[in-house]
């Protein structure tokens, strides 16, 4: 009996083995991350990735299900090629100007025996991390396909602590939680969207998972242009997560014709949660920059006729809204425009961002839903858009659009050209676009059609940075798919929302002061995010149709450190014109740069704190940002980022000793101090506050 078991165990070892001649593994430049492949006895491919000597993921399937054929088992490798690369590239905009592109690559050809269907599994390892894609060869045995189960499994080893928030096919706005892997979620049963009692067992990317104490790592995706967003679906098998994708309505996953390729299912790996931020494996993973010229895109800040609406100042309608009478005034009119064009000009601001001003909000159906209700051409009759564009300009300022499709693609798609022709025509440079409501929404059925975060939706949200950018136009995209990195490819696409913004302080529970550390090392680790910080009246007016109160959980310097801690290179100034007048910290908004040359992580705890320096584009000037939860910090800076030899002023904007987020959120203090390299600063953070500073470069 023991000879059987121990044959039995060798068949196995032989039946995982590698196909003799062909490599199966692929270790970064740096000797410390690898990606391991082998076949099982009844030929599927599984995969593990490990770092150094730690195996954080054992092995794990791969593999697909099709409409009317399985691409599981049967598979045997028949070749496998190697590559390397180390090169660079500038960036239009980022974190810093130059990339570096290192990687070690291994391409697996493999084939099903029975059906002769080929795949190839291309995996790159990186010193910041792991991806792999699959590719499908166009061939005589696979032409038109519909994939039904995409097989893709992360296997954990260990029970790790994982911050996650519910996936729900539609919506990335939702609170981060942290649990073991083993509890996010808790029902096999799926909801669309999950309330606090019907929760699904799912979570969006990227998912951040602390495994040790110096190795954390990053699950999302890169180079998602043509398939279904990836959810990770907890399997309840012990520490198992699996791709899950977002379907088209009739369960279709994804539809596809030979020649064919997935996003890459991406590992990013780092020591700290700062390593996270500073890693371009996401970016690194798309294709170079689309466009020919890049001298029509640019950078910069704005404000709006935009928390006036939130707060319940103004309307965006004129007289109904979601089918309610409105019992104050509409915002985007001719005068309300004209005073913030004058404030911007003012203060330096290019752009004013106006919500509101086009015909159709009065026939919104519900919340944010309707179908067939918007132009996008026709003002409102308070509202003169040749007049403001034209004013605007003799200011030197310019109107941000919005176009507010609330997820009628059917009739926006079509509309796209001749509107983004309009905005260029009218000297617009930035059109926000937001997609609330059910896609092309049902009147008969009252309900959705589509889902956000499907095939159909991702199409889309390209075609929209495409058409925009035929007429050198910009996009700010709200309620979108996430960012996996596009922004090399596309660098017109500014920023995508995807994440509980600033607004939800102004009509919700509001984001407590640890999601703003939370949101570095999750959502923005695919791109950069329209948070729209800038809030300095927290405490809010109360609205006459609610019983709670609303208010902004942070110090106004929180507030200031966001602008480098929520990476983005178009920021908005979000608070109401006449909050900034006589406000010291203003200026800082005012002078923190939209463009970097280099940017390092200082110090960084996932949930707790967060310091990022960041250089601005050329010059010699830095800009820090730190952030902490509801906790008060304390930290020594070392100064040594700045360059040798120099003398810079400091100019700090920190919480007053007494400043608290609860109780004191408005006091600050404004310092300045001579400084170099060889200096260490004392950085001291109030509860759920933060810190600004400019080292300018003395001549």
């Amino acid at each position: 009996m023991k000879k059987v078991a121990y044959l039995i165990a060798i068949l196995l070892v032989i039946s995982c083995s590698p196909v003799k001649n062909a490599n199966t593994s692929v270790v970064s430049p740096n000797s410390e991350n690898t990606v391991q492949f082998s076949l099982s006895e009844d030929g599927q491919l599984f995969y593990n990735v490990s770092t150094i000597e730690t195996k954080f993921i054992k092995s794990s399937a791969l593999g697909f299900e099709l409409k009317n054929q399985s691409l599981k088992n049967g598979f045997e490798i028949i070749s496998s090629e190697e590559t390397t690369e180390n090169s660079q590239w500038k960036t239009v905009w980022g974190q810093r100007e130059t990339v570096t592109n290192n990687f070690n690559e291994l391409t697996l050809h493999l084939k099903q025996k029975e059906s002769n269907v080929l795949i190839d599994v291309v995996a790159r390892s990186y010193n910041d991390g792991v991806a792999f894609r699959y590719v499908f060869p166009k061939q005589e045995n696979l032409k038109d396909f519909v994939i039904a189960d995409e097989l893709t499994e992360f296997n954990f080893n260990g029970d790790y602590k994982a911050w996650w928030n519910f996936a729900d096919y539609d919506n990335y706005e939702k609170v981060y939680y942290n649990s073991p892997i083993s509890k996010i979620g808790d029902s096999i049963n799926f909801a669309r969207r999950p309330g606090k009692e019907e929760r699904a067992n799912m979570a969006n990317t990227p998912t951040t998972i602390e495994v040790a104490d110096n190795l954390i790592i990053s699950i999302h995706e890169a180079d998602l242009t043509d398939y279904a967003g990836m959810n990770l679906l907890n399997t309840l098998e012990g520490t198992k997560l699996k791709a899950h994708l977002t379907p088209w309505l009739n369960g279709d996953l994804v539809r596809a014709s030979t020649p064919f390729q997935s996003p890459w299912r991406t590992i990013q790996i780092g020591k700290t949660a700062g390593d996270l931020v500073e890693s371009d494996l996401i970016m690194n993973l798309n294709p170079p920059c689309a466009y020919e010229t890049t001298d029509w895109i640019e950078t910069y800040k704005y404000i709006g006729i935009w928390w006036e609406l939130h707060i319940g100042k103004s309307a965006w309608a004129e007289k109904t809204q979601f089918g309610r009478p409105i019992n104050r005034p509409h915002g985007a009119n001719t005068k309300n425009a004209k005073y913030h064009i004058d404030f911007a000009a003012k203060h330096g601001i290019p752009d004013v961002l106006i919500e509101g001003w086009d015909k159709g909000w009065d026939d919104m159906e519900g919340s944010w839903t309707g179908y067939n209700i918007f132009d996008w051409k026709t003002s409102t009759d308070d509202f003169d858009i040749e007049e403001v564009c034209r004013y605007g300009k003799e200011k030197g300022v310019r109107m941000m659009m919005y176009h507010e499709t609330i997820s009628d693609i059917d009739h926006y798609e079509p509309a796209m050209d001749e509107l983004y022709k309009m905005c260029a025509d009218l000297g617009i440079k930035t059109v926000k676009v937001g997609y609330t409501g059910d896609v092309n929404y049902d009147y008969d059925k009252k309900t959705y059609r589509q889902h956000h975060h499907g095939q159909y939706m991702v199409r889309h949200y390209k075609k929209m940075v495409e058409a925009a950018a035929k007429h050198k136009l910009l996009i700010v995209n709200h309620e979108p798919i996430k960012f996996t990195g596009e922004q090399r490819t596309y660098p017109n696409l500014m920023a995508r929302e995807g994440a509980r913004g600033q607004e939800y302080n102004a009509w919700s529970e509001g984001n407590s002061p640890e999601h703003g550390v939370v949101l570095p090392f999750t959502r923005i680790l695919g791109g950069p995010i329209d948070y729209t910080p800038g809030i300095f009246d927290v405490f809010l007016p109360d609205k006459p149709w609610r019983k709670e109160s609303f208010r902004v959980r942070s110090t106004i310097c929180k507030q200031l450190a966001y602008y480098l801690t929520m990476f983005s290179p178009i920021q908005m100034a979000a608070d109401l014109p006449e909050n900034y007048e006589e406000n010291a910290a203003f200026q800082f908004i005012k002078d923190v740069p939209t463009n970097w040359s280099e940017s390092k992580v200082l110090n960084s705890k996932i949930g707790d704190y967060y310091t990022v320096v960041r250089k601005e584009r050329g010059t010699e000037n830095w800009y820090l940002g730190s952030i902490s939860d509801e906790n008060s910090r304390e930290f020594e800076i070392d100064l040594s980022f700045l360059s040798e030899g120099q003398k810079y002023k400091a100019t700090i904007y920190a919480d007053a000793n007494n400043a608290d987020w609860e109780s004191n959120p408005e006091a600050f203090e404004i310092e300045t101090k001579e400084v170099t390299s060889k200096d260490k600063l004392k950085i001291k953070l109030a509860a759920g506050g933060g810190q600004a500073i400019e080292f300018k470069l003395i001549d």
